[in-house]
Protein backbone atom coordinates (compact mmCIF):
# COMPACT_ATOMS: atom_id res chain seq x y z
CA UNK A 1 0.00 0.00 0.00
CA UNK A 2 1.31 3.39 -1.42
CA UNK A 3 1.70 6.62 1.20
CA UNK A 4 -1.13 7.69 -0.03
CA UNK A 5 -3.18 5.34 -0.16
CA UNK A 6 -2.18 4.60 3.57
CA UNK A 7 -2.71 8.62 4.55
CA UNK A 8 -6.15 8.70 2.70
CA UNK A 9 -7.39 5.18 4.65
CA UNK A 10 -5.94 6.99 7.91
CA UNK A 11 -8.30 9.86 7.44
CA UNK A 12 -11.39 7.98 6.35
CA UNK A 13 -10.89 5.98 10.09
CA UNK A 14 -10.54 9.28 12.09
CA UNK A 15 -13.57 10.76 10.06
CA UNK A 16 -15.31 7.71 10.72
CA UNK A 17 -14.42 7.94 14.74
CA UNK A 18 -15.44 11.59 15.05
CA UNK A 19 -19.07 11.23 13.46
CA UNK A 20 -19.55 7.98 15.45
CA UNK A 21 -19.26 10.30 18.83
CA UNK A 22 -22.70 11.13 17.39
CA UNK A 23 -23.90 7.67 17.44
CA UNK A 24 -22.22 7.52 21.43
CA UNK A 25 -24.06 10.44 22.73
CA UNK A 26 -27.88 9.06 21.16
CA UNK A 27 -26.65 5.88 23.00
CA UNK A 28 -25.80 8.11 26.83
CA UNK A 29 -28.78 9.92 26.70
CA UNK A 30 -31.07 7.09 25.81
CA UNK A 31 -29.64 5.23 28.83
CA UNK A 32 -28.54 7.91 31.14
CA UNK A 33 -32.73 8.61 31.92
CA UNK A 34 -33.07 5.57 33.25
CA UNK A 35 -30.98 6.12 36.30
CA UNK A 36 -31.38 9.69 36.87
CA UNK A 37 -34.93 9.01 36.90
CA UNK A 38 -35.31 7.56 40.42
CA UNK A 39 -33.50 10.49 41.83
CA UNK A 40 -35.74 12.89 39.36
CA UNK A 41 -39.01 11.40 40.78
CA UNK A 42 -37.70 12.28 44.43
CA UNK A 43 -36.32 15.90 43.73
CA UNK A 44 -39.85 16.55 41.92
CA UNK A 45 -42.35 14.63 43.24
CA UNK A 46 -42.98 13.18 39.73
CA UNK A 47 -46.69 11.38 39.81
CA UNK A 48 -46.42 7.74 37.56
CA UNK A 49 -47.67 9.74 35.12
CA UNK A 50 -45.05 12.55 35.06
CA UNK A 51 -42.61 10.14 35.07
CA UNK A 52 -43.24 7.95 31.83
CA UNK A 53 -43.19 12.10 30.22
CA UNK A 54 -40.11 12.61 31.50
CA UNK A 55 -38.68 9.25 30.20
CA UNK A 56 -41.04 9.23 26.64
CA UNK A 57 -39.83 12.57 26.01
CA UNK A 58 -36.73 12.16 24.30
CA UNK A 59 -38.76 9.56 22.15
CA UNK A 60 -40.53 12.27 20.91
CA UNK A 61 -37.93 14.56 19.97
CA UNK A 62 -35.96 11.65 18.38
CA UNK A 63 -39.38 11.19 15.85
CA UNK A 64 -39.08 15.06 15.38
CA UNK A 65 -35.44 14.84 14.74
CA UNK A 66 -35.95 11.79 12.45
CA UNK A 67 -38.70 13.62 10.23
CA UNK A 68 -36.50 16.43 9.59
CA UNK A 69 -33.15 14.76 9.09
CA UNK A 70 -33.00 13.56 5.76
CA UNK A 71 -34.35 17.62 4.68
CA UNK A 72 -31.69 18.77 6.90
CA UNK A 73 -28.75 16.71 5.66
CA UNK A 74 -29.71 17.89 1.77
CA UNK A 75 -30.05 21.34 2.68
CA UNK A 76 -27.62 22.05 4.33
CA UNK A 77 -24.82 19.12 4.21
CA UNK A 78 -24.28 15.97 6.85
CA UNK A 79 -21.15 17.60 8.13
CA UNK A 80 -22.40 20.95 8.98
CA UNK A 81 -26.41 19.37 10.30
CA UNK A 82 -24.36 17.41 12.35
CA UNK A 83 -22.11 20.28 13.88
CA UNK A 84 -25.31 22.14 14.51
CA UNK A 85 -26.70 18.57 16.43
CA UNK A 86 -23.47 18.43 18.43
CA UNK A 87 -24.34 22.04 20.19
CA UNK A 88 -28.42 20.60 19.86
CA UNK A 89 -26.34 17.75 22.00
CA UNK A 90 -24.75 20.14 24.64
CA UNK A 91 -28.15 22.42 25.04
CA UNK A 92 -29.87 19.41 25.97
CA UNK A 93 -27.47 18.17 28.46
CA UNK A 94 -26.63 21.71 30.12
CA UNK A 95 -30.53 22.52 30.01
CA UNK A 96 -31.47 18.86 31.99
CA UNK A 97 -28.60 19.39 34.06
CA UNK A 98 -29.93 22.84 35.53
CA UNK A 99 -33.50 21.93 35.01
CA UNK A 100 -35.54 23.77 38.08
CA UNK A 101 -38.83 21.88 37.49
CA UNK A 102 -40.27 19.33 35.36
CA UNK A 103 -41.37 21.32 32.28
CA UNK A 104 -38.03 23.01 31.78
CA UNK A 105 -36.55 18.78 31.96
CA UNK A 106 -38.84 17.91 29.47
CA UNK A 107 -38.33 20.40 27.18
CA UNK A 108 -34.42 19.44 27.28
CA UNK A 109 -35.18 16.01 26.73
CA UNK A 110 -37.18 17.02 23.92
CA UNK A 111 -34.43 18.85 22.55
CA UNK A 112 -31.91 15.99 23.19
CA UNK A 113 -34.34 13.31 21.81
CA UNK A 114 -34.08 15.64 18.06
CA UNK A 115 -30.42 15.35 18.48
CA UNK A 116 -30.69 11.94 19.10
CA UNK A 117 -33.44 11.81 15.97
CA UNK A 118 -30.87 13.57 13.41
CA UNK A 119 -27.68 11.72 14.35
CA UNK A 120 -29.17 8.01 14.48
CA UNK A 121 -29.53 8.86 10.31
CA UNK A 122 -27.14 11.57 9.43
CA UNK A 123 -23.82 9.76 11.18
CA UNK A 124 -24.15 6.52 9.46
CA UNK A 125 -25.07 8.50 6.27
CA UNK A 126 -21.92 10.55 6.19
CA UNK A 127 -19.47 7.92 6.69
CA UNK A 128 -21.04 5.67 4.46
CA UNK A 129 -20.86 8.27 1.65
CA UNK A 130 -16.86 8.60 2.64
CA UNK A 131 -16.03 4.86 3.22
CA UNK A 132 -14.36 2.91 0.48
CA UNK A 133 -16.69 0.55 -0.95
CA UNK A 134 -14.31 -2.26 0.04
CA UNK A 135 -15.04 -1.42 4.11
CA UNK A 136 -17.93 0.60 3.77
CA UNK A 137 -20.35 -2.11 5.73
CA UNK A 138 -17.40 -1.98 8.53
CA UNK A 139 -17.02 1.35 9.00
CA UNK A 140 -20.93 2.01 9.12
CA UNK A 141 -21.14 -0.56 12.03
CA UNK A 142 -18.27 1.12 13.89
CA UNK A 143 -21.53 3.82 14.45
CA UNK A 144 -23.49 1.05 16.05
CA UNK A 145 -20.94 -0.09 18.33
CA UNK A 146 -20.19 3.68 19.71
CA UNK A 147 -24.23 3.81 20.11
CA UNK A 148 -24.40 0.19 22.82
CA UNK A 149 -20.89 1.92 24.13
CA UNK A 150 -22.86 5.00 24.96
CA UNK A 151 -25.25 2.79 26.47
CA UNK A 152 -22.77 0.85 28.45
CA UNK A 153 -21.05 4.76 29.45
CA UNK A 154 -24.33 6.04 30.67
CA UNK A 155 -24.82 2.83 33.09
CA UNK A 156 -21.39 3.41 34.39
CA UNK A 157 -22.04 7.11 34.90
CA UNK A 158 -25.34 6.38 36.73
CA UNK A 159 -23.58 3.89 38.95
CA UNK A 160 -20.60 6.42 39.63
CA UNK A 161 -23.65 8.90 40.61
CA UNK A 162 -25.82 6.76 42.15
CA UNK A 163 -24.75 7.48 45.51
CA UNK A 164 -24.33 10.77 45.58
CA UNK A 165 -28.55 10.99 43.82
CA UNK A 166 -26.40 13.60 41.62
CA UNK A 167 -28.92 13.24 38.61
CA UNK A 168 -27.77 16.55 36.87
CA UNK A 169 -24.08 15.36 36.83
CA UNK A 170 -25.35 12.39 35.08
CA UNK A 171 -26.87 14.73 32.33
CA UNK A 172 -24.12 17.47 31.95
CA UNK A 173 -21.48 14.81 31.68
CA UNK A 174 -22.71 14.08 28.04
CA UNK A 175 -21.15 17.71 27.66
CA UNK A 176 -17.94 16.18 27.12
CA UNK A 177 -18.33 14.05 24.64
CA UNK A 178 -20.38 16.17 22.86
CA UNK A 179 -17.86 19.03 22.75
CA UNK A 180 -15.43 16.66 21.05
CA UNK A 181 -17.93 15.69 18.26
CA UNK A 182 -18.28 19.12 17.50
CA UNK A 183 -14.86 20.17 17.85
CA UNK A 184 -13.53 17.40 16.06
CA UNK A 185 -16.06 17.54 13.26
CA UNK A 186 -14.49 21.18 12.43
CA UNK A 187 -11.16 18.81 10.41
CA UNK A 188 -13.44 16.51 8.70
CA UNK A 189 -14.50 17.21 5.37
CA UNK A 190 -17.78 17.76 3.57
CA UNK A 191 -19.22 14.18 1.76
CA UNK A 192 -18.35 14.15 -1.49
CA UNK A 193 -21.86 12.82 -3.19
CA UNK A 194 -23.22 15.67 -1.52
CA UNK A 195 -20.97 18.63 -2.27
CA UNK A 196 -21.43 16.91 -6.27
CA UNK A 197 -25.07 16.80 -5.60
CA UNK A 198 -25.03 20.21 -4.69
CA UNK A 199 -22.95 21.19 -7.96
CA UNK A 200 -19.51 21.52 -6.38
CA UNK A 201 -17.63 18.82 -8.54
CA UNK A 202 -14.02 20.86 -7.72
CA UNK A 203 -14.34 20.72 -3.84
CA UNK A 204 -15.76 16.54 -4.32
CA UNK A 205 -12.56 16.17 -5.92
CA UNK A 206 -10.95 17.71 -3.46
CA UNK A 207 -11.84 16.03 -0.45
CA UNK A 208 -11.60 12.44 -2.71
CA UNK A 209 -8.00 13.55 -3.00
CA UNK A 210 -7.70 13.46 0.67
CA UNK A 211 -9.30 10.42 1.27
CA UNK A 212 -8.43 8.42 -2.09
CA UNK A 213 -5.41 6.84 -3.79
CA UNK A 214 -4.47 9.27 -6.62
CA UNK A 215 -5.58 6.60 -9.63
CA UNK A 216 -8.98 5.94 -7.58
CA UNK A 217 -10.21 9.85 -7.12
CA UNK A 218 -11.66 10.76 -10.99
CA UNK A 219 -13.47 7.23 -11.01
CA UNK A 220 -14.92 7.46 -8.40
CA UNK A 221 -15.77 10.91 -8.90
CA UNK A 222 -17.46 9.79 -12.40
CA UNK A 223 -19.79 6.82 -10.15
CA UNK A 224 -20.92 9.54 -7.59
CA UNK A 225 -22.06 12.03 -10.61
CA UNK A 226 -23.61 9.01 -12.59
CA UNK A 227 -26.00 7.88 -9.28
CA UNK A 228 -26.66 11.44 -8.70
CA UNK A 229 -27.61 12.42 -11.62
CA UNK A 230 -30.25 9.17 -12.13
CA UNK A 231 -31.03 9.48 -8.53
CA UNK A 232 -32.66 13.08 -9.14
CA UNK A 233 -36.36 11.84 -10.46
CA UNK A 234 -39.84 12.92 -9.98
CA UNK A 235 -43.03 10.90 -8.40
CA UNK A 236 -44.44 11.39 -12.07
CA UNK A 237 -42.36 9.32 -13.95
CA UNK A 238 -43.62 6.42 -11.43
CA UNK A 239 -46.36 4.08 -13.52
Amino acid sequence: MDKANADGKRFVYLATAISALGGLLFGYDVGVISGAILFIKKTFSLSPGMEEIVVSSVLLGSLIGALVGGILADRLGRRRLLMITALVFGLGAIGAALAPGTAWLIAARLVAGAAIGVASFVAPLYISEIAPVAIRGRLVSINQVALTSGIVISYLIDYAFAGSEAWRWMFALAVIPAAAFGIGLMFIPDSPRWLVARGHADQARAVLKRIRAPEQVEGELGEIQHSVAHQNGHWSELD
